[in-house]
């Protein structure tokens, strides 16, 4: 049992030689004593010490990503920006192209009727 411990505490990260400690501390034959309370509170202490480490960098990391978020949504607001500008330039081609066809027809009407009424 002592080796899967030391084992454990390795793996959650307590360095080495506390992680041993804390094994022969916990032996039911082992006599405890207030280095052993000590020793407990160092162990303790570490894995909160990871835990908030990690913590630490996870909420640096999100913040990175809300930034890039950012970024990210404000060159969608351009693109935004640049396509709602080429609508209004085809929009604009295309009331000048009715236009142009109309005055066209108008002027092809206007000398097929004068044509018509002279000949």
């Amino acid at each position: 049992m002592a080796e899967s411990l030391f084992a454990q505490l390795k793996k959650i990260g307590i360095d080495e030689e506390l992680a041993h400690q804390v094994s022969a501390s916990l032996d039911p034959d082992y006599n405890a004593s207030k280095k052993d309370v000590l020793i407990m509170q160092e162990a303790i202490m570490q894995v909160q010490l990871k835990s908030e480490s990690s913590y630490n960098t996870l909420r640096a990391e999100i913040s990175d990503a809300r930034s890039e978020v950012t970024d990210v949504r404000s060159e969608v607001a351009d693109v935004r920006n640049d396509v709602a500008g080429v609508r209004s330039e085809v929009g604009a081609m295309h009331r000048q192209y009715w236009i142009t066809f109309g005055g066209l027809i108008t002027t092809i009407l206007s000398v097929f009727g004068i044509n018509w009424y002279f000949h």
